[in-house]
């Protein structure tokens, strides 16, 4: 009967793992160099097992807009490549292209919760069997949620480049003398990603100069310095009800511990105190 309770407690809180929000996402990215007034993207969204609901908002979007329609496309120089160079391409643009994402994650995280269900149902059929595997399984779950989901979530953001994945209008290529710093920080309600880029954007150079900006960086005074961008931003993850009710399943484990440890002690001592069910046999 034990089991039968501890397996309809464990799929209701998978059911409430996988349909619960698994993560609430802030993210801000503020331009702090280069542009007037600091204007920023941010970025609030839910992540659970089929989709995340995104709210968009931007801070002084004047002087973004401006910078954007201010930028000339960065042409992309001209190289001739040999048949390998080119074969090795196209299998690094292969293996781009096969980058783990956020839908990944999701599907694992679905392998993992079916594993656990699936158990719980052998355990009916096998009194005997121990906790040690659904416990391995509640583990794999965990990792998922610290782990796995977040890297499939930074994987499909794009924290990366110039611009951290708030902005597809500038690519790495397009600035010289960039400089990437990232940050990392995880405690007990989530985890908290940060990028600062710095760097000399050529979309704002003259494309006569590119290769004298590409050279010698412009210092402050001189022309073209005032090309310089200055990028930061943060990417907040924290932890939602998904995890939470992941939790309580090993809280089921406990007490099903518990109820055969009584019961084992109870037959026990039912057993002794009980003469009649032991039977001597004698010898005429």
């Amino acid at each position: 009967m034990a089991r039968l309770l501890a397996l309809f407690g464990v799929i209701v809180l998978v059911s409430l793992s996988g349909t619960s929000d698994w993560f609430a996402i802030n993210a801000e990215g503020k331009y702090v160099e280069g542009l007037p007034r600091e204007p920023a993207i941010i970025i609030n969204y839910t992540v659970n097992s089929t989709e995340e609901e995104v709210d968009l908002e931007f801070k002084n979007y004047t002087p973004l807009r401006t910078y954007w329609r201010n930028r000339e496309p960065v042409p992309v120089p001209m190289i001739n490549y040999t048949a390998e160079e080119l074969e090795l391409l196209a299998a690094e643009e292969e293996i781009d292209g096969e980058s783990f994402s956020l839908q990944d994650s999701r599907e694992i995280m679905g392998y993992i919760f079916g594993a656990m269900i699936i158990v719980h149902i052998f355990s009916l059929l096998i009194p005997n069997m121990r906790l040690y595997l659904p416990i391995f399984i509640w583990f794999l779950g965990i990792i998922g949620f610290v782990i796995i989901v977040p890297f499939g979530i930074i994987s499909s953001f794009g924290f990366d480049g110039p611009t951290g994945g708030f902005s597809d209008e500038t690519e790495e290529t397009d600035f010289a003398h960039m400089s990437v710093e990232t940050g990392f920080d995880l405690e007990l309600t989530g985890m908290t990603f940060t990028i600062e880029t710095l760097g000399f954007d050529l979309g704002l150079v003259p494309l006569d100069e590119h290769e004298s900006v590409k050279q010698t960086p412009p210092q402050e005074g001189e022309e073209n310095f005032d090309s310089l961008i200055g990028f930061n931003a943060f990417l907040e993850l924290e932890f939602s009800d998904g995890l939470k009710y992941w939790s309580y399943i090993l809280v089921i484990f406990i007490l099903l511990k518990i109820i055969n440890i009584i019961y084992s002690e109870k037959s026990i001592e039912g057993n002794k105190n009980n003469p009649n069910s032991i039977i001597i046999k004698k010898n005429n």
